[in-house]
């Protein structure tokens, strides 16, 4: 009978990671839904938005260093 040696994984996170996480994602999403709630858009309509306007937030920056880059 042979013993089988268990492995253990340790996964590393960083604190940045997870503020941006709860920051950006939960607290940027849940603004921006009920945002378009009470404007009047319907459930998916402002999911999409949510959605959108969270991508927009994360993009956003790269995207106007790339353009200013170009523009050089």
């Amino acid at each position: 009978m042979t013993v089988k040696k268990k492995e253990i994984v340790i996964i590393v996170v960083n604190a940045t990671a997870i503020y941006s996480f709860l920051l950006i994602d939960i607290a940027a999403g849940s603004g921006l839904y009920m945002t378009a709630k009470l404007l009047g858009a319907g459930i998916i309509i402002a999911s999409v938005c949510s959605m959108a306007g969270v991508e927009g937030i994360k993009r956003g920056p790269k995207f106007v260093r790339n353009v200013r880059q170009m523009r050089k």
